[in-house]
C-alpha cells in the first residue's frame, strides 16, 4: 500500500524514524498530494508554503506555540491545526525560576570568576539580592505564568501579573497596565504567548520602568522583547540584568551578546526535557493517526 506523503518542516532528526508509516518529505517540494504537515510552532509554515500544498488539510505543531502559522489564513483554507498544550509548561516554568535565581544570586558571574581563577575570599562576587520579599511581575498568566507563580510563591515572592484580561480564578493581584507593573516589580518574567499582538510588547518604555535595579526574564518568544532596546539598556546600566531563554534570531549571534553585562543566556531549552519531548511526540503521532483515520483530533487548536 502506498504510504501517504507527510511534510516535516524543519527536519526533525531521530523523531522521523517514528514516521515509518508515512513518506516523509522535506521542504522545498513539488509534491501536490501532501495532506498533513508536522512543524515546530515557532517555525511553522508560511503562506507561500501553504499555497504550494493544495491538498493540505492538517498542520500538526510540536509544543503549545503556533506563532509560525498564520492561523486565520490556514483556517480560511479549511486546514485543521493541532498543538501540544499542557505538555511542557512546567518545564518552562522551571527554567524561568532558574533564570530568576541565577540573576538575583549572580550564578553566571560566580561561575565565571571560579573558572577563571579569580576567586578571592571572603566574597567572590558583590553581595546579591535575597529572593524572599522581592516583587515579581508576570506578563501572561496562562499555564506557564501560573506555574511560575506557584514556584515563586514558594520562594517568598510578592506576585502581581498582567495580561489581556483579568482572570477571576487567579489569586494574585492583576495589574492591567504593563508599564505600572514593570515600575512596581523587582523582576519581570515574560510568559506571554508569541503572536503578532505581542511583538515588542516589552519595549524601551517598559524596560525603563523596570529600571537599573530590575531584572527581566524571558521564556516566551524572543520577539516579545525589543531586543535592541534591551541590549542598549543593559550596556548603559538602565536595566539591572536579564535572563533569556529565547531570542529574536535563533540561534542568536554570539557576537551580539559578547559585551552585554549582567545576563544569563540559554539556548531555548525551556521545554526541552526528555519527558516533554516524548509526550509531545506522542501527542503529534496520535493527532496524525486520528487525522488519517478520520477521527476527532486529540488536541485541536481552540477557536
Amino acid at each position: 500500500m502506498t504510504k501517504p506523503a507527510l511534510l516535516v518542516h524543519p527536519p526533525l532528526g531521530p523523531f522521523e524514524a517514528r514516521l515509518a508509516d508515512y513518506e516523509v518529505v522535506h521542504w522545498p517540494t513539488e509534491r501536490k498530494d501532501i495532506r498533513a504537515a508536522i512543524t515546530i510552532g515557532h517555525v511553522g509554515l508560511s503562506k507561500a508554503m501553504i499555497d504550494a500544498l493544495p491538498a493540505l488539510e492538517c498542520i500538526l505543531c510540536f509544543g503549545v506555540g503556533v506563532d509560525g502559522v498564520d492561523i486565520a489564513y490556514a483556517r480560511a483554507r479549511g486546514i485543521a491545526i493541532t498543538h501540544g498544550r499542557d505538555i511542557n509548561h512546567e518545564d518552562v516554568a522551571d527554567v524561568a525560576l532558574g533564570l530568576i535565581i541565577a540573576r538575583l544570586r549572580s550564578f553566571t558571574e560566580g561561575e565565571r570568576i571560579l573558572r577563571s581563577g579569580a576567586w578571592t575570599p571572603p566574597i567572590a562576587v558583590p553581595p546579591q539580592k535575597r529572593l524572599r520579599g522581592r516583587k515579581l511581575g508576570i506578563v501572561g498568566m496562562g499555564a506557564i505564568g501560573q506555574a511560575i507563580a506557584v514556584r515563586a510563591q514558594a520562594f517568598g515572592f510578592e506576585i502581581k501579573w498582567t495580561g489581556p484580561r483579568a482572570k477571576p480564578d487567579v489569586a494574585h493581584a492583576y495589574e492591567p497596565d504593563l508599564r505600572k507593573l514593570a515600575a512596581w516589580a523587582d523582576v519581570l518574567a515574560v510568559a506571554a504567548r508569541g503572536d503578532k499582538s505581542t511583538v515588542n510588547l516589552i519595549n524601551a518604555d517598559v524596560i525603563a520602568a523596570l529600571g537599573p535595579d530590575g531584572v527581566l526574564i524571558n521564556v516566551s518568544r524572543g520577539n516579545v522583547i525589543d531586543e535592541d532596546a534591551l541590549i542598549a539598556a543593559l550596556k548603559s546600566g538602565a536595566l539591572g540584568g536579564a535572563g533569556l531563554d529565547v531570542f529574536v534570531e535563533e540561534p542568536t549571534p554570539p557576537a551580539r551578546w559578547a559585551d552585554v553585562p549582567n545576563t544569563t543566556l540559554l539556548p531555548h531549552l525551556g521545554g526541552g526535557t526528555r519527558d516533554a519531548l516524548w509526550q509531545g511526540s506522542q501527542n503529534v503521532l496520535e493527532n496524525l493517526r486520528r487525522f488519517y483515520a478520520g477521527e476527532a483530533l486529540l488536541t485541536p487548536l481552540a477557536q
